[in-house]
């Protein structure tokens, strides 16, 4: 019988991790700490911890609202949120309605099935880049959510480009490819996901343009919590009057966008 192979270790810590609640090591086994910088009790990566962080920090009061989490992959927020509910898209299934064999439920963020003010936070790491319509994804979140409420998430917000494009368009029913394909993983499918977008600089100004918010950025770089790497930004918009950009603060960012002018005119929802 072959020996199973020890992988080296290249960067360990102690630390304390968020997710856990209390003192840990930290290890990674390669040189993307994104996605191998593994807290040893949790197994969580560095952008759930910055995630956990940030809402924390702007939140304190999560665990007595009403949540709202898409595709969640850790159970953190389901096991300390008393009002969370989760979703998932499955292409096979029709929104609202569940998945017979894992009771999950099917909601698409492009086309939400819930009514109008319905959560206070509404959440989802490294979904954006796989929709197609990531201007009808931001319009559906302000939607459902309630005046007040805070939307979280994480993308990946490439340094090396300015201008976001996307990689595929759905065209009639057919995905038309713009660049070679590429694909995340993905626990529901061992082919992966499709990477419909890369997001650049004007990330933010594009997101806030489409939901109709500002959007905030948070960066933590802290090796005592596990959080390092590369794509760490965690972005999250309040649904305030203070935040809310009129027709024309919305339509003037998108002029000023290399790719914004496409989607003029826009309309508020």
């Amino acid at each position: 019988m072959s020996t199973p192979e020890v992988q080296e270790i290249l960067l360990s810590n102690e630390g304390y991790c968020p997710i856990c609640g209390a003192r840990t090591r930290f290890e990674s086994t390669h040189v993307w700490l994104r996605d191998f910088y593994i807290c040893k009790t949790c197994k969580t990566c560095p952008r759930q911890r910055a995630t956990a962080m940030v809402i924390e920090q702007v939140c304190p009061n999560w665990r007595e609202l009403s949540m709202h989490e898409l595709s969640p992959c850790i159970p953190f927020f389901s096991s300390h949120c008393k009002k969370y509910t989760s979703s998932y898209y499955f292409s096979d299934i029709q929104p609202g309605y569940a998945d017979v064999s894992s009771g999950k439920r099917c909601e698409n963020v492009e086309d939400l099935t819930y009514s109008d003010n319905t959560f206070d936070i509404f959440m989802h790491q490294d979904v954006l880049e796989h929709v197609f319509h990531p201007e009808k994804a931001m319009r559906e979140v302000m939607r459902v959510l309630k005046p007040g409420g805070l939307h979280i998430f994480t993308a990946p917000k490439n340094k090396q480009l300015l201008a976001s494009e996307p990689r595929a368009k759905l065209e009639n029913g057919q995905v038309r490819h713009i660049k070679p394909e590429q694909f995340h993983g993905d626990p529901k499918d061992p082919n992966g996901v499709l990477v419909t977008w890369d997001y650049g600089a004007d990330f933010e100004d594009l997101l806030s343009a489409f939901g109709g918010y500002l959007i905030n950025t948070y960066v933590i770089r802290d090796r005592r919590y596990g959080i390092d790497g590369e794509y760490l930004e965690v972005f999250f918009s309040w649904k305030l009057p203070v935040n809310q950009l009129t027709d024309n603060e919305r339509k003037q960012l998108l002029r000023n966008l290399p790719h914004g002018q496409q989607y003029l005119p826009l309309q508020r929802t």
